[in-house]
C-alpha cells in the first residue's frame, strides 16, 4: 500500500531529503539574495535524485531543467504582478510542473536525437536570457525563526514533495524541491532567483550529456558518473556566476549614479 502511494522512502530518498533540507536551511539563514539563488541552482538535489531514481540521464532531465526555469518565472509573476501570496504562488508553480511533467512523461521519446535536441534548446535559451535579462541585486533578508523550528519545517515540506518522486520518473531529477524552498526564502528577491536559472540552463545540459554517455557507453558506477558531472558543471557554472555578480554590481552602481 505504501509503495503504491509512493510513501516508502529508500535510503537514497532519505539522503535526498537531508541534502535538500540542508540547502534549504542555508538559504533561509544567508542574507545574500544571490547566494540563496545559488542554493537553488547547484545540482546537488538534482544529482541525488538521479541516484535515487536510478535512471540514465535522458530527455526528461533536460526538459525538466527548462520547466524549472518556467516555474521560477511563474512564481515571480504570480507573486509580484498578480499579487497572489507567496505560498499559493509556489503551490501553483509546482502544480504546473507536476501537470506538465506528468503529461510529457509518457509521450517524450527517450531517443538520442530528442535528448541532444532538448539539451541544445536549454543551452541556447540559457545563453539568450543570460545576455538579455536585466540585472539588479535583490533585498537582503534572512528568516527570523530559530533553526530548531525552521529546519524541521523545511524537512517536512521536502518530505511531502518527495511523495511524487516516482510519479515524475526522469522529470524528478530537476523537480523544483530546492527552488520551492528558495522561492519562499527569496520572496523579497525573486528576481535574483530568475536571473540565476539561465546559469543552470547553460551548464546543466553539458553535465547531462557527459553523465549520460559515461553511464551508457562506459557503464561507470552512478556515483562516479555523478562526481564527474559535478566537476564539469562547476567548471562552467563558477565563472558564469562570477560574471553574474559583476553584472549585478555594475547595474547597482549605475542605478546609484543615476539617483545622484
Amino acid at each position: 500500500m505504501l509503495e503504491s502511494l509512493n510513501l516508502h522512502f529508500a535510503f537514497y530518498d532519505w539522503l535526498l531529503v537531508f541534502m535538500v533540507t540542508a540547502l534549504g536551511v542555508f538559504s533561509a539563514y544567508t542574507k545574500d539574495p544571490q547566494l540563496k539563488a545559488v542554493a537553488a541552482t547547484i545540482p546537488i538535489p538534482c544529482g541525488f535524485a538521479y541516484i535515487a531514481v536510478g535512471l540514465p540521464m535522458g530527455a526528461a532531465n533536460a526538459i525538466s531543467g527548462f520547466m524549472c526555469f518556467l516555474y521560477v518565472h511563474i512564481v515571480r509573476i504570480l507573486h509580484y504582478k498578480v499579487k497572489i501570496p507567496i505560498i499559493p504562488s509556489i503551490a501553483l508553480g509546482l502544480a504546473f510542473f507536476v501537470a506538465l511533467g506528468t503529461f510529457l512523461m509518457p509521450i517524450v521519446p527517450d531517443t538520442e536525437a530528442m535528448f541532444l535536441g532538448v539539451c541544445a534548446f536549454d543551452f541556447i535559451v540559457g545563453i539568450i536570457f543570460f545576455q538579455k535579462q536585466k540585472y539588479k541585486s535583490g533585498v537582503r533578508y534572512k528568516t527570523p525563526l530559530p533553526v530548531y523550528i525552521k529546519a524541521p519545517a523545511i524537512a517536512g515540506v521536502v518530505s511531502g514533495l518527495m511523495v511524487i518522486k516516482h510519479l515524475m520518473g526522469g522529470f524528478c531529477t530537476s523537480f523544483p524541491m530546492m527552488n520551492s524552498i528558495v522561492s519562499y526564502e527569496s520572496r523579497y528577491s525573486l528576481g535574483d532567483q530568475c536571473r540565476q536559472l539561465p546559469l543552470f540552463l547553460i551548464a546543466g545540459p553539458i553535465m547531462f550529456i557527459e553523465m549520460r554517455y559515461l553511464e551508457t557507453l562506459l557503464h561507470l558506477n552512478h556515483w562516479i558518473v555523478l562526481l564527474c558531472g559535478y566537476a564539469l558543471f562547476a567548471c562552467i557554472y563558477w565563472p558564469l556566476n562570477q560574471e553574474l555578480k559583476r553584472r549585478n554590481e555594475r547595474a547597482d552602481a549605475s542605478y546609484s549614479g543615476e539617483k545622484k
